[in-house]
């Protein structure tokens, strides 16, 4: 008797302390079984939530007694009846809400919500139809769902995944990180069916403490650093732009100094002229500007950069593939490739702006459009949802739809292909092997019209003694692939021996001389062959070179002297004509402007003449030095 009493004399004080230190966790009403309370069963949701995402990733930085969940992972929540007294426990099946009732960047900085804060970031009272929260959605959507009556949501064990959405207006959006971690939020979940108990006499309150990591780059904030770096672009265009036209003014006025020109001869203009003038500005700065961007793309610099660019993207795309170095860096990795997609963007641009409809007509330029298209697209849809507004069904279709373009960022490993343009031998073999293929698509045809005669042939034969290698068409078409690299075809042959059908090795044998011996050397031979080809016109065209050069050099001598022939009147009559047509477009040129371009036009043409002789007397002396040199080697030789 005395132990019963000890015993009911300690339950009743653990309830005393568990309803002083836990206020949140508490079972009330007059139905309610003595010292049992609403617990969160965090090793059944551990399971659950390695079984829906088939990973689970720790906090980097783990804060002890507070479980962690990974942020893009689906969450699904367990909660049990705990017997306080006797130990044991039951799996809570009741509805109830659930809500974020407190959070904060740290556990130190965490804090419970007022009222109105948990209606606006948990509440649906104001869109019913989008059935997400500023927070998180449901990542199962149900056909119909309850509300209660200040429009929080009824969950149930049948329909309680959680997705953290984290929208820009709630605390946990646009986190940024720390020490270039991906940044993490604390979370305080109140669970409760005080609103939603089946049974009037007990309702239980709980709330409990998460740790979510590895939130993702804002794609308000991607778009900020997108604008950054296009500034810091800008800025080193428009200073290289200063700089070229400041040289182009330097020029210009050092000519004007040297001729001797008055500017006020040519600032002289009439008033009805100023907009003639201001339009002609215009179009000569434009004219600069395309000049200038022309110079850019034409730059095998920017080839370079473009590369550098290309081989760091390559190296933030590894990295990815990493899951210890996603979940840790996921948010500086986004960032940067924010930033790298603006290079992309302004070589595209750049290139369309010189080139026009020529730019599409080469398949790397379409490939390069390609891959900026979806990365730009991928980031539009990333920017819109994040403004929210969508209904469930909505937003769960353009979640796949993001996860599609993911999956399509794959191609961006294809710009490194582009380095190939930077090593001819790399080029050299990628053109040999595409001009291969027209010569090896008969082979490939053969290959595959025997694969299908075998495929018939083993599995009518032999899918009784070896039905799980010849067991349908699909099976057999895999295990015959798997003949062709010589891949355990003993274990098939003793397979069928074992099962009664010793006589599949003479269609093995066949099937292997055929197809590998055969067919495959074959295929081997062209692609050698073609190589070979390749090795023998590289090889012709260094042997041609010298004699092309030298009959270049006497082409260009000849050249020179029939142009000697011309009369130095013919020249200054065709230079004056082009000078007085030159000086007749504009009437308000000086006489004295007139005449110093037609002496300037007469001293160019007397410069010409003479660099034209100079040149043919350098081509004749070289042919005879070459011709003096091979005829004293070939006496010493026969010496």
């Amino acid at each position: 008797m005395k132990a019963t009493l000890h015993v009911l004399l300690l339950s009743v004080v653990s309830m005393m302390v568990t309803g002083d230190l836990h206020l949140s966790e508490k079972g009330t009403g007059p139905g309610c079984l003595v010292g049992t309370r609403l617990a969160f069963d965090l090793n059944t949701t551990l399971e659950e939530t390695k079984r829906l995402n088939n990973e689970f990733f720790d906090c980097p930085n783990p804060e002890p007694g507070v479980p962690c969940f990974f942020y893009s992972h689906v969450f699904k929540p367990f909660f049990i009846i705990e017997g306080t007294v006797e130990g044991e426990s039951d799996r809570f099946l009741d509805s109830y809400t659930f809500k974020v009732v407190g959070g904060g960047r740290t556990r130190g900085s965490v804090r419970n919500y007022s009222h109105e804060e948990i209606l606006n970031f948990n509440s649906l009272s104001d869109s019913e139809s989008s059935r997400q929260t500023l927070v998180w959605t449901y990542d199962d959507v149900p056909d119909s769902f309850r509300l209660t009556k200040e429009g929080f949501l009824l969950m149930s064990n049948a329909s309680n995944r959680v997705r953290w959405l984290c929208q820009r207006n709630s605390p946990c959006g646009d986190l940024t990180p720390v020490n270039l971690l991906d940044p993490d939020f604390f979370f305080i979940i109140e669970v409760s069916n005080r609103e939603t108990a089946s049974s009037p006499f007990c309702e239980h309150t709980l709330r409990f403490e998460l740790h979510a990591h590895g939130f993702p780059l804002d794609p308000v904030r991607g778009l900020f650093f997108m604008q950054m770096t296009m500034t810091v672009i800008q800025t080193i265009l428009i200073c290289y732009i200063g700089h070229t036209c400041w040289r182009l003014r330097q020029k210009t006025v050092h000519t004007k100094k040297r001729d001797g020109l008055d500017e006020q001869d040519g600032n002289q203009f009439k008033a009805g002229d100023v907009l003639v003038k201001v339009g002609s500005m215009l179009h000569s700065c434009f004219l600069q500007l395309y000049c200038i961007i022309f110079r850019i793309v034409q730059n095998p610099m920017l080839d370079h950069v473009i590369m550098l660019v290309v081989l760091f993207d390559t190296s933030t795309l590894i990295a990815q593939t990493f899951q210890g170095v996603t979940v840790r860096t996921g948010w500086c990795l986004s960032a940067v490739d924010s930033c790298l997609l603006v290079f992309y963007v302004v070589e595209a641009v750049f290139k369309i702006l010189v080139r026009g409809r020529t730019y599409f007509r080469k398949p790397w330029n379409v490939l390069d459009f390609f891959i900026v298209f979806m990365s730009l697209l991928e980031f539009t849809l990333s920017l819109v949802q994040s403004a929210g507004g969508f209904s469930s069904r909505q937003a769960s279709t353009l979640f796949r739809v993001l996860k599609t373009l993911k999956g399509a960022r794959v191609f961006r490993a294809l710009r490194l292909l582009k380095a190939i343009r930077f090593f001819k031998g790399l080029q050299a073999i990628l053109l040999t092997c595409l001009q291969s293929f027209r010569s090896m698509s008969s082979i490939i045809v053969l290959m595959f019209l025997f694969l299908f005669i075998f495929t018939v042939i083993f599995r009518e034969m032999f899918n009784e003694s070896d039905p799980e290698h010849f067991g349908n068409i699909f099976r057999t078409i895999f295990t015959l692939f798997q003949i062709l690299t010589l891949d355990d075809w003993s274990l098939i042959y003793m397979t069928s021996r074992d099962n009664g059908a010793p006589h599949i090795i003479y269609f093995l044998s066949l099937y292997i001389v055929v197809e590998l011996f055969t067919f495959l050397n074959l295929f081997i031979a062209v692609l050698a062959d073609n190589f070979q080809l390749s090795i023998r016109k590289k090889r012709q065209c260094k042997s041609q070179k010298s004699p092309d050069v030298k009959e270049g050099e006497t082409q260009s001598g000849v050249k020179a002297v029939e142009d000697l022939e011309m009369s130095q009147a013919e020249l200054e009559e065709e230079f004056h004509k082009e000078a007085l047509r030159f000086a007749s477009s504009d009437s308000k040129q000086s006489k004295r402007k007139i005449e110093l371009i037609s002496r300037h036009l007469q001293l160019l043409a007397a410069m010409d003449q003479h660099m034209q002789k100079y040149r043919s007397q350098a081509c004749l002396l070289d042919n005879l030095v070459e011709t003096f040199f091979t005829v004293r080697s070939f006496s010493v030789y026969m010496l």
